[in-house]
C-alpha cells in the first residue's frame, strides 16, 4: 500500500498555505547591463552587518560559480556571514542536528528498489511496462519521476488523467511496491527540502528563522517544491529578497508574450502578485560595457515591435563578433590562438570563458587543441567513470555471465589491468591462442586447449595459464541462485583471489595525483555500492546474472567529482548555463540552429498532454513542469544573458559543419548580423600574415612544417611571404637556443637503410642469398612488402579455421596420394581413397571438423577433387616422373632459390615438364613475367634443367592444374555444349615448347599460340628469370628497400600498398610507385622476347629505382618455410 500519512502530509503543506501580503518579501530586478549579484551582495551584506544571518541561494548548478563571485564582492569582514548554497543544501544547515536514522538512497540505490520492486512482477501483472521490467533506461526514468513528484509536491497518486488507464494502473503498482520497500526497509524516502517542511510547521525552527534573511539569483523559476518552501519561509523569516534580470520598459509592458525577458518577467509578476509586493528596479553606480547594454536595447525592440534611435558602433562590433569557420576542429583552433593573443595582451587565463552549445561533441576537440596550445583548462562538468579499470572490470564480468564467456569480453577482463598478479607475455600469449583456436563458450575454456599449428603453442603452458584465469571467474559465474549477501562475499572471495585491491593500489602508486584522486573516488563508488547492494538486497534471492547486472548499471552510472587544480583556468561549460558578467571575455562555440536556442524536450515517462491534465487537477503549489511550454521563454533569456555574459568581449562562433553533418546558422546570430554585426570568416588561410594567428611556438612549429611540406610559398602573396621569413627567422633562433632544429618535412613516404649488423643477421655475407619463386614475386610488388616478411619475419595472424592456404594444401594432397598410388585399383576408388586418408590427416581431421562452416568447406573440396581429378586419369603420353619434388638451386654461388614442384610429368619421348596444382585460376602473363611478378613456371623449369642436368631443348613446358568444380553458365553455352565447355575448363595452362605440342594433343592442355614457344624463345625466358633474381638480390644485400608498390598505368595502384604502416596514398605518392613495362597486345609475346634478348642496359633491369622511399603497411605476412609459391592461391 501507498504510505497515505505522506500524500496526505504534503496535501496539508499545499492546502494549508494561506497567501498573505508579503511584509517580509523584497523583489528587485534591473538590465543586464547592471550586475545583479553585486546589487544582491550588497543587499546580503547590509542584513550581515546588522547581525543577521544570511543564506544567499543560487541555483544548483550555479552555486559553485556564485559563491565564488559573491565572495569577491564581500568584505572581508563579512565573509563568514553570508553562506552561499541553494536551497537543498540550506536545509542541512537547520535539520542537520535533528535525529533521523533512516537509510539515506542517492539515485543508484533508488534504482535498486525499482529493480527490486520490478524482479517480483511478473509480465502479466504489469499491462503497458510488463516487458520493461529489467530495462535499465525504464528504471532510470522510474527514479526520475520519483524525484520529480518529490519537486512538485505530489505522490503517485496525483498521476490521474493519463492516456491509458493501464499506465495509471502499471505506475500506482510500482510506486506503492517501491514505497512500501522503502517503509520496511527503514530508507529514508522523502526529499532534503519535505524534512525541512515538517521542522518548519511544527515551529522548532522559529526562532532561529526570524534572525535569518534569504537572498534568491538567479532564478526565473521555481519548482513547486521550492515555491511551497519560500511561501512557508515568508512567514517565518526576517525578510527574503529576491532578484532577477529584466528591463523597465519589459516589465510595464501590458503585453509581454514573444518579449525577450518574458520568463522573468513572468517570474516577478507571479511573486508580486501572490506576496502583494511591489517590485523595485535598482542599479549601481558600476556602468556595465555601454556595446553589450546598446545591442540588448536593440535586440528587444526587434521582439516587442517598439523602434528605438541606436545604431551600432565601431567599439560594438570590436565587442562582440560573430566568427563563421568550416568546421569544430577549425573553430577551436581559432579560439585557442586568439586565447594566446589575450595572454600575450596580459589577460590572465581565469578571465577567459568558454561556452560549447554542443559539449559531447566538442569535449575530445577543445581538450586536444587546448593541451597542444598549452591552455589549461576546466570542464565544469562531472565525468563518466565508465573508462576507469575497475568500471571495465565490472562491465566485463557481467557481460561474461550474459554472452556465455565471449572471448572478447574475457580479454577485456583480463586486459584491465586489474586481473591476477599476471606477466603481459603470458597474457598476450594467452590472447594470440583464443583468437587463433577461436575459443569461445564456456564448455571451451574451462576445457583443456588441443588445438595446435605445427607445435608452435607450449600446450602446457596455456592449459596451466588457462586454470589460473578461468577457475577463479568461473566459481564465481556459476554460483546458484542464493541470497545477496551470499554473492557479495562470493564476489570478496572472487576479488581477493584475482588480487583486485593489491592491483588497483599498485594502479595508485604509479599514478598522477589527479589519476590518484579519480582512483580513490572509484574505488569509493564501488565499495558504497556493495554496501547498498547489501542493504536492499542482502536477504533476497539473487542470481548471478541479476546480481552482476545490478553492480555494472550502478558503476556506470557513477561521475568523477572534479574540482580544478588551481583557480587561474579557462573554465569550459555548456552555455544554457550562462549568467551575466560572467568574465571578461567569453568565447560561444557551436552556435548553430540546432544547439542555439537549445530546444527542451520530454523524455519522461508522462507525455506533455499528460503533464497538462495533471497540472489543471491539482491545485496551485502542486504542478509538474511542461519543458517544451517554456522553450521559447527560456531561450530568449539564455540568449539575452549570453549576450551580456562578457564585460569587455563577445565572440559567438558557428562551424558550418557540425558533427559531420552541414548546419544552418542561428536565428539569434542572423538577428546580430541584421543590427549590422559584420559576419568575420576564421581559418579559412592557415597561412594567414596576422600575428594573431599564430598561437604558440607549438602552433607556429606546426604551421612552418605545413608551409613547407606544401610547397606553398609560390602561392602565398609577399605580404605574407615576408611575414613567414621573419616568423621562421625567430623561430629557429629561438629554437637553436636550446639545440633544436626545425625539421625538413617532405611529402614522400620515405625508408632508412636496414643496418648493417641486421643485415648481416638475417642474411650472412657468408652465405648465399635464400630466395623463393614466392619471394621474389613479393619483392617486385613492394620491396617494402618483402622488407616486413622476408627480414622483420611478420606473419598473419593464424586461425583454426580453415583457409584458402589449407583448401589448396588439402587438394595437393589429396592429388599426391592419387598420383603416387601404384596398386591395381580403378582411378575412382584410388580417388576416393586418397579422400578418406587425407580428411584422416592431421591437421585437416581438426580444421574441417571444428563447426558446420569447416565441414561445409571440407564436402565442397572433395566435390572439387573429384571434378578436377578426370584430368589426372591415366594418359599413355605423359608419364609421373615424381611428385612433391623439393629442388635447391645455386645462382651465381651466391643466390639459393629453393622450392618444392608438385609434379614433374615425362613425355614419351623423354621431354619433362613440371605441373603446379592451384586452388585459384592463374595462367602464364609473359608481361607480368618480364616485370618481376610470374616467376614461379621459369624458376620450376630451372630447377629441373638444373636438378636433372638437362638442356633447354629437353624440356616441354610448365603448367598450372586449377584445381575446380566449373560452374558455367547455361544460357551462355547450351546443354550441347557444357560438357566440352566444363572440359575446356579443367585443362592444363601454363607456357609449352612448341616442339612438343605435338605429344599434348588430346584435349587436357591448353596450346594457344601465345603460350607456345619455341626452343631459343625458352632459353631467353630462363635467363631473364635469372636476371630478375640477381638485379632483387643485389637491392636485398644493400638493405635499402623502398616503398614502390607497382602500377600498371600510372593511375592506380595494384600492387600492396600496406597503408597502415606505409601511409601510402596513391593520389599523393604516385611518383613513387613502380610504373610496370606495357607493351601492345598485339604482338606482345614477341616484343617481350626481343626486350629479353638484348643485352639491356643494367639501369632498366634493375628493380632498386632511384625513388623517394615511404613508410609501411597492414599486412604482416609470414616468411614461408614451406616454399609458399606452392600453394599461393590467387
Amino acid at each position: 500500500m501507498l504510505a497515505l500519512s505522506e500524500c496526505q502530509f504534503l496535501l496539508s503543506l499545499t492546502t494549508g498555505v494561506e497567501i498573505r501580503k508579503g511584509r517580509l518579501m523584497k523583489l528587485l530586478y534591473t538590465d543586464m547591463s547592471q550586475d545583479l549579484t553585486e546589487i544582491l551582495t550588497e543587499q546580503a551584506t547590509s542584513y550581515a552587518q546588522k547581525g543577521k544571518r544570511v543564506f544567499y541561494i543560487a541555483p544548483n548548478a550555479l552555486s559553485f560559480e556564485k559563491e565564488r563571485k559573491v565572495l569577491e564582492y564581500l568584505p572581508q569582514s563579512a565573509s563568514f556571514e553570508i553562506t552561499v548554497t541553494r536551497f537543498t543544501q540550506m536545509a542541512r544547515y537547520f535539520i542537520l542536528n535533528t535525529s533521523n536514522p533512516k537509510t539515506q538512497l542517492d539515485d543508484t540505490g533508488l534504482a535498486m528498489i525499482f529493480y527490486k520492486v520490478l524482479s517480483h512482477m511478473g509480465d502479466d501483472e504489469l499491462k503497458v511496462y510488463g516487458r520493461l521490467r529489467k530495462d535499465s533506461n525504464f528504471i532510470n526514468q522510474l527514479v526520475d519521476l520519483y524525484k520529480e513528484l518529490q519537486q512538485a509536491n505530489m505522490t503517485v497518486l496525483d498521476l490521474q488523467h493519463l492516456d491509458q488507464v493501464e499506465k495509471q494502473e502499471d505506475l500506482l503498482r510500482i510506486f506503492s511496491a517501491a514505497q512500501d520497500l522503502l517503509l520496511a526497509g527503514d530508507f529514508d524516502n522523502q526529499s532534503k527540502l519535505s524534512a525541512f517542511f515538517k521542522e518548519i510547521t511544527s515551529g522548532h525552527l522559529d526562532k532561529a528563522l526570524g534572525n535569518t534573511v534569504l537572498v534568491i539569483d538567479g532564478f526565473t523559476r521555481f519548482s513547486a517544491e521550492e515555491e511551497a518552501l519560500v511561501a512557508h519561509l515568508s512567514d517565518k523569516c526576517h525578510q527574503i529578497v529576491i532578484g532577477t534580470y529584466a528591463s523597465q520598459k519589459a516589465y510595464r509592458a501590458n503585453f509581454v508574450y514573444g518579449n525577450v525577458y518574458q520568463a522573468s518577467v513572468d517570474f516577478l509578476r507571479t511573486l508580486a502578485q501572490t506576496y502583494k509586493v511591489t517590485p523595485d528596479y535598482v542599479t549601481t553606480d558600476k556602468e556595465g560595457n555601454p556595446s553589450f547594454a546598446r545591442i540588448s536595447r536593440l535586440l528587444e525592440s526587434r521582439h516587442d515591435f517598439s523602434t528605438i534611435d541606436e545604431q551600432l558602433t565601431a567599439q560594438d562590433k570590436q565587442a562582440l563578433q560573430v566568427w563563421e569557420v568550416v568546421n569544430q576542429k577549425e573553430e577551436v583552433a581559432q579560439v585557442a590562438k586568439s586565447i594566446r593573443q589575450l595572454l600575450a595582451d596580459g589577460k590572465r587565463y581565469k578571465d577567459i570563458l568558454v561556452l560549447l552549445g554542443d559539449e559531447e561533441s566538442y569535449k575530445l576537440q577543445v581538450g586536444q587543441i587546448f593541451r597542444k596550445f598549452d591552455i589549461p583548462y576546466y570542464f565544469g562538468k562531472e565525468e563518466s567513470m565508465s573508462s576507469h579499470p575497475l568500471v571495465q572490470f565490472v562491465d566485463s564480468l557481467e557481460r561474461i555471465k550474459r554472452y556465455n564467456y565471449r572471448a572478447e569480453d574475457l580479454l577485456n577482463l583480463i586486459k584491465s589491468g586489474l586481473y591476477g598478479g599476471f606477466a603481459q607475455e603470458d597474457l598476450d600469449l594467452f590472447e594470440y591462442y583464443v583468437n587463433f583456436a577461436d575459443i569461445k563458450g564456456r564448455h571451451k575454456f574451462l576445457s583443456d586447449f588441443t588445438a595446435n599449428s605445427r607445435d608452435k603453442y607450449d600446450l602446457d603452458q596455456l592449459n596451466t595459464l588457462r586454470s589460473q584465469l578461468v577457475e577463479p571467474l568461473d566459481k564465481l559465474l556459476n554460483s546458484r541462485k542464493q541470497k545477496g549477501s551470499s554473492l557479495l562475499k562470493k564476489l570478496v572471495v572472487f576479488l581477493e583471489a584475482v588480487q583486485v585491491p593489491s592491483q588497483m593500489a599498485s594502479l595508485t602508486a604509479k599514478a598522477s595525483e589527479a589519476e590518484k584522486e579519480q582512483n580513490e573516488q572509484v574505488w569509493k563508488a564501488f565499495t558504497q555500492l556493495l554496501e547498498q547492494v547489501e542493504t536492499i538486497f542482502g536477504e533476497e534471492t539473487l542470481s548471478v546474472d541479476d546480481f552482476l547486472s545490478i553492480l555494472r548499471s550502478g558503476m556506470l552510472a557513477c561521475d568523477y567529482r572534479t574540482v580544478p587544480a588551481t583557480v587561474d583556468v579557462v573554465n569550459v561549460k555548456k552555455y544554457d548555463l550562462i549568467q551575466p558578467h560572467s568574465a571578461p571575455y567569453v568565447f560561444a562555440l557551436g552556435m548553430t540552429q540546432s544547439h542555439f536556442p537549445k530546444v527542451g524536450q520530454n523524455k519522461s515517462l508522462l507525455s506533455d498532454e499528460e503533464r497538462s491534465r495533471i497540472n489543471e487537477a491539482t491545485d496551485e503549489h502542486r504542478s509538474l513542469d511542461i519543458v517544451t511550454q517554456s522553450n521559447s521563454q527560456r531561450g530568449h533569456f539564455v540568449a539575452m544573458s549570453l549576450f551580456n555574459a562578457a564585460s569587455e568581449q563577445l565572440v559567438l562562433s558557428q562551424p558550418q559543419i557540425l558533427n559531420e553533418t552541414q548546419d544552418d546558422m542561428s536565428v539569434y546570430l542572423k538577428e546580430l548580423l541584421d543590427l549590422g554585426l559584420p559576419l568575420v570568416e576564421k581559418g579559412r588561410n592557415r597561412f594567414e600574415a596576422k600575428g594573431d594567428q599564430i598561437g604558440n611556438y607549438k602552433d607556429l612549429l606546426s604551421t612552418v612544417i605545413a608551409l613547407n611540406s606544401s610547397q606553398l610559398d609560390a602561392d602565398l602573396d609577399k605580404e605574407t611571404q615576408t611575414f613567414w621569413s621573419v616568423a621562421v627567422r625567430y623561430l629557429r633562433k629561438r629554437l637553436e637556443k636550446n639545440q633544436v632544429l626545425i625539421p625538413h618535412v617532405i611529402d614522400d613516404v620515405t625508408t632508412t637503410k636496414v643496418d648493417d649488423q641486421v643485415m648481416q643477421l638475417v642474411f650472412p655475407g657468408e652465405e648465399p642469398l635464400k630466395l623463393s619463386a614466392s619471394a621474389l614475386t613479393t619483392f617486385y610488388n613492394n620491396q617494402y612488402l618483402y622488407f616486413l616478411r622476408y627480414v622483420l619475419g611478420l606473419e598473419e595472424l593464424e586461425s583454426i579455421h580453415p583457409d584458402a592456404r589449407h583448401h589448396g594444401t588439402y587438394l595437393h594432397r589429396v592429388f599426391e596420394r592419387v598420383m603416387g598410388d601404384s596398386s591395381s585399383e580403378n582411378f575412382d576408388d584410388k580417388l576416393e581413397k586418397a579422400i578418406a586418408q587425407t580428411n584422416q590427416e592431421q591437421p585437416f581431421e581438426l580444421l574441417y571438423t571444428e563447426d558446420q562452416e569447416s565441414r561445409l568447406s571440407r564436402q565442397i573440396l572433395e566435390d572439387i577433387a573429384r571434378s578436377t581429378a578426370s584430368v589426372l586419369r591415366d594418359n599413355a603420353a605423359v608419364k609421373v616422373e615424381r611428385e612433391e619434388a623439393k629442388f635447391d638451386l645455386l645462382l651465381a654461388n651466391s643466390i639459393k632459390i629453393t622450392g618444392i614442384i608438385d609434379r614433374v610429368d615425362r613425355l614419351t619421348d623423354g621431354a619433362l615438364g613440371v605441373v603446379d596444382y592451384k586452388s585459384g585460376k592463374n595462367v602464364f602473363d609473359i608481361q607480368k613475367f618480364y616485370n618481376g611478378l610470374s616467376p614461379q613456371l621459369v624458376t620450376y623449369l630451372e630447377a629441373l634443367r638444373q636438378t636433372y642436368k638437362v638442356d633447354a631443348d629437353q624440356l616441354f613446358g610448365a603448367m598450372y592444374l586449377h584445381m575446380q568444380e566449373p560452374q558455367l553458365n547455361l544460357a551462355q553455352f547450351g546443354l550441347d555444349k557444357l560438357a566440352a565447355q566444363a572440359h575446356k575448363e579443367l585443362t592444363y595452362k601454363g607456357l609449352f615448347v612448341a616442339s612438343e605440342t605435338e605429344h599434348l594433343a588430346g584435349g587436357n592442355y591448353d596450346l594457344q599460340k601465345t603460350v607456345t614457344y619455341d626452343k631459343e624463345d625458352l632459353e631467353t625466358l630462363l635467363e631473364c628469370n635469372i636476371k630478375l633474381f640477381t638485379g632483387a638480390a643485389e637491392v636485398i644485400r644493400s638493405g635499402n628497400f623502398v616503398v614502390n608498390p607497382y602500377t600498371e598505368d600510372g593511375k592506380s595502384v595494384q600492387g600492396d600498398q600496406i597503408k597502415a604502416i606505409t601511409h601510402f596514398e596513391a593520389d599523393r605518392h604516385m611518383g613513387q610507385a613502380r610504373k610496370l613495362l606495357r607493351l601492345p597486345s598485339r604482338g606482345k609475346k614477341e616484343a617481350y622476347l626481343e626486350l629479353m634478348a638484348k643485352d639491356e642496359d643494367k639501369n632498366q633491369m634493375q628493380v632498386a629505382e632511384k625513388i623517394i622511399p615511404f613508410p609501411v603497411t597492414d599486412q604482416a605476412v609470414t616468411a614461408d618455410k614451406k616454399d609458399q609459391e606452392d600453394n599461393n592461391v590467387d
